[in-house]
């Protein structure tokens, strides 16, 4: 998919033009949308929606107590929160924080996007133009439509993102495997990937107070030039993404053709030229690897695999 938008972070200024997702194919009769005059733009993979329930209900004190914006710690890591505008039809979490009337983003590649429910309704609207109760506009137009879908068919799409389970980690006793881990945090990949997460209250009893092992910090870094496409959601800067869990890394050729498609864009077809492509923040452990022996590089390689 492309999304395309402006520069800076004073929201997107294309949505009277078709943003922030180009509609690049039209039926019969109708011309497909084109980038306006003046927009740039990103190309965004699908996500992985294993073990997103986990992930929504994760207390945002907990991001915030994670976040370092001003690298006060001096480790140059310096993740930070996506303050994001939601729609009407979101009812923040109890014990939710806010700032200015924004909330905490945690999905999508710039956390843009605050709950299950909103990425349902954006991906039944911009994905495949459908109108709900909740999003009552055609893509196309911007006219008013009626629903084009039950709203308990929207709501249901959501418990089941919610209710996925996590993908389960394989060979966790394999020596290599075990070597590879700790050179994984040897690095400081950690600092960005965090193993361990923990939810707090959640609807579903399932989803409360669990332990769980995701490898994200569900923050926005800056991950250098070579991934600055220019491109901005909510507060996020252009060189800004979230930093995407690594669980499942191993089964993603499955659904994938045999084939990896890393990266925000799936522009690194293996783990090792996703490791390269980090820059900004994450810099200084992609030296790290990059210093490692061989038998080193392949443990870290075998350890993602296994999640």
């Amino acid at each position: 998919m492309t999304r395309f938008g402006q520069v800076d972070e004073t929201g997107n200024q294309f949505l009277h033009l078709g943003g922030p997702q180009l509609q690049n194919r039209a039926i019969p009769g109708y011309q497909p949308e084109v980038l306006p005059l003046g927009a740039t733009f990103s190309r965004f993979t699908p996500p992985a929606v294993t073990g997103l329930g986990l992930l929504e209900f994760v207390p945002d004190e907990v991001l915030l107590q994670m976040a370092d914006p001003d690298d006060l710690d001096g480790d140059g890591i310096s993740g930070r929160v996506n303050w994001i505008k939601i729609p009407s039809y979101v009812k923040p979490r109890s014990g939710s924080v806010s700032q200015n009337g924004r909330y905490i983003g945690r999905f999508g590649k710039k956390a843009s996007v605050y709950d299950l429910l909103q990425q349902t309704v954006d991906a039944f609207a911009q994905d495949m133009g459908i109108s709900t109760f909740y999003h009552p506009k055609d893509v196309y137009s911007g006219q008013e439509v009626d629903p084009e879908i039950p709203t308990q068919r929207v709501n249901n799409v959501g418990f089941y993102l919610q209710t996925l389970k996590a993908p389960i980690p394989r060979n966790q006793n394999d020596p290599d495997v075990v070597k590879g881990k700790a050179i994984f945090t040897q690095v400081n990949c950690i600092s960005c990937h965090k193993p361990q997460l923990t939810t707090g209250s959640a609807p579903i009893p399932a989803l409360a107070f669990k332990d769980f092992y995701p490898y994200t910090d569900l923050l926005l870094h800056d991950m250098g030039q070579g991934l600055d496409d220019g491109y901005t959601e909510g507060s996020a800067k252009t060189n800004e993404w979230r930093t995407p869990p690594l669980w499942g890394l191993g089964l993603s050729p499955n659904s994938q053709g045999g084939k990896y498609f890393l990266m925000h864009d799936g522009r690194a077809t293996s783990i090792e030229q996703a490791i390269e492509m980090h820059g900004g923040e994450a810099a200084a452990s992609r030296q790290q690897y990059n210093s490692l022996s061989p038998t080193e590089k392949s443990a870290i390689i075998k350890f993602l695999k296994s999640l």
